[in-house]
């Protein structure tokens, strides 16, 4: 299975009224598009890959390059050359444009990239201007920046969008239908519609996702994830992210960081 694949679905298709919007915001200026071009996530990313990023342009560009190399050395971002891999217009392009199995990949890939940049984004506080040459000063290693878009990752994204929109109280069967029939139409395989159906079916469990979180980093990203697939606008579901930000130690500075580059409510 990839279920990256599946993420990129479910945030094209919008698994909430709010979902495209904050698609739309975080790459915007007021987002990861107001990203300054020196010292920042570039650099980062440039540090920790070897690329030695001191005295680098930096940017948006290097960033995603950066990140389509850790998900495919050979192909870039969802099977998308370098090239086609600009900026991170790309990966929103990819996520909301298009349709069908003909671009499932690209939509995989993007999804799981744009939602790493997020993460690092909070976590780092980098739309506040700060930068670093030093990925290890940031206490940021390769292998946590691996894990941030490992399948096992795209897993626990995925299970964190569901686990959200279960917080309001248990998916009705005819909207789990719904889902699985969008799926199928965007090409993807009926083991993996399976396995969504399955996870919609069970009860919320927010402490069994907490635990299968195995640091901050991916913890981030799989908060991000959640937030993208819900309104945030019942208690319920402001109760689900505090539990979820408390689970895997995310500080509120971090937590209201990553609402204001999706543009969903803080609380």
């Amino acid at each position: 299975m990839n279920l990256g694949d599946v993420v990129g679905q479910l945030l094209r298709e919008g698994l909430s009224s709010q979902t495209r919007s904050r698609l739309e915001h975080s790459v915007g200026e007021s987002g990861l598009g107001g990203l300054g071009t020196g010292g920042g996530l570039g650099d980062l990313l440039g540090s920790v890959l070897g690329g030695g990023s001191s005295g680098s342009s930096g940017g948006l560009g290097d960033l995603v390059g950066g990140l389509g190399g850790m998900l495919s050395a050979d192909s870039g971002v969802g099977g998308m050359s370098r090239g086609e891999v600009g900026g991170i217009g790309a990966l929103a392009g990819a996520i909301l444009g298009g349709g069908g199995s003909s671009v499932k990949g690209a939509i995989g890939g993007s999804a799981m990239a744009l939602l790493g940049t997020l993460a690092i984004s909070a976590l780092k506080n980098w739309q506040a201007g700060q930068g670093a040459s030093d990925a290890s000063g940031l206490g940021v290693s390769e292998a946590e920046l691996s894990q941030i878009t490992a399948p096992q990752t795209a897993e626990l994204c995925l299970r964190g969008m569901i686990e959200a929109v279960k917080s309001d109280g248990q998916i009705a069967p005819e909207e789990i239908e719904r889902i699985a029939g969008r799926l199928e139409e965007g090409g993807i395989t009926a083991e993996e519609q399976r396995f969504v159906q399955t996870e919609m079916r069970k009860p919320l469990d927010v402490e069994g996702l907490i635990s299968a979180i195995p640091n901050r980093e991916v913890g981030v990203q799989v908060y991000a994830a959640a937030l993208m697939a819900i309104s945030v606008d019942t208690e319920a579901e402001r109760t689900f992210l505090d539990r979820l930000a408390h689970g895997v130690g995310l500080d509120r500075e971090t937590v209201q960081r990553l609402h204001g580059l999706v543009g969903a409510p803080g609380f």
